[in-house]
């Protein structure tokens, strides 16, 4: 195999699901994965925000400090209306992300207050955020012109990374844990044969993780142990690493 970079992210980052998400940092720490992507929700609840959570800034500033990056994800997270854009995009979310398709069922000047006030929150945790996942890879077209105005580097989709300032988008190989049904583990699975196909030639793969049931979940057992032996063939790497290099 060659030594192509490896992208690891934890989804889902909010005071719902803090233990677990805890819990994952320090199972990555034992695979030997020491620069991760943590996919942060500022607001999960619609109200209240990460701010008012005392172990967030801390736990978030000291995973920047060795070297991981934080990225927006969403807002709320939470499906807010009808569901816009393709038809194929809104397929997916009915059914595999009917409660989470945010980005998909909000307008565009909704889009652009959410990244704003986003952005603001994380900011005043001491974060600055380049990167943007909305929750599901869910999103109607116009995010892009929304993340551009907001100045964010980048924006990640389902098997892709869309690098904003040179218009250019990275296919990205990835498997991971969904945290979801026994259903949706299985077809992840499946992605995963496909993909350990493509392992050896990736310039880098992308691996995600979601915390809901983690620490119980064989599915996820599965994929640190693949972790584990990845992390001793390729160096971990942010996805600003992986645009800049």
């Amino acid at each position: 195999m060659t030594a192509g970079r490896l992208v690891v992210s934890v989804h889902d980052v909010a005071p719902s699901t803090l233990g677990e998400v805890r819990w994952l940092l320090a199972a990555l720490d034992r695979a030997g994965i020491g620069t991760r992507v943590l996919k942060v929700v500022p607001a999960e609840d619609g109200t209240g925000d990460l701010r008012n959570v005392p172990e967030f800034g801390p736990l978030l500033r000291d995973e920047v400090a060795r070297g991981s990056e934080v990225v927006l994800h969403g807002f709320t997270h939470r499906t807010a209306g009808p569901l816009r854009g393709a038809w194929w995009d809104r397929a997916r979310a009915r059914l595999f992300g009917p409660d989470a398709a945010e980005f998909l069922s909000i307008d565009e000047e909704t889009m652009r207050r959410r990244i704003s006030d986003g952005t603001a929150i994380l900011g005043d945790l001491g974060l600055r955020p380049h990167g943007f996942c909305a929750p599901g890879w869910l999103a109607a077209p116009e995010l892009t012109g929304a993340l551009r105005e907001a100045g964010y580097r980048y924006d990640l989709r389902f098997g892709s990374v869309h690098d904003l300032g040179r218009d250019r988008h990275l296919r990205v190989p990835g498997f991971g844990y969904m945290g979801a049904g026994t259903g949706q583990e299985r077809l992840v699975g499946i992605e995963e044969r496909l993909v350990r196909a493509a392992w050896s030639r990736a310039a880098f793969l992308r691996v995600f993780l979601h915390p809901q049931g983690a620490p119980e979940s064989p599915a996820c057992h599965h994929v640190l142990g693949i972790l584990a032996r990845l992390a001793r063939q390729r160096p971990t790497a942010s996805y600003l690493q992986v645009l800049d290099g």
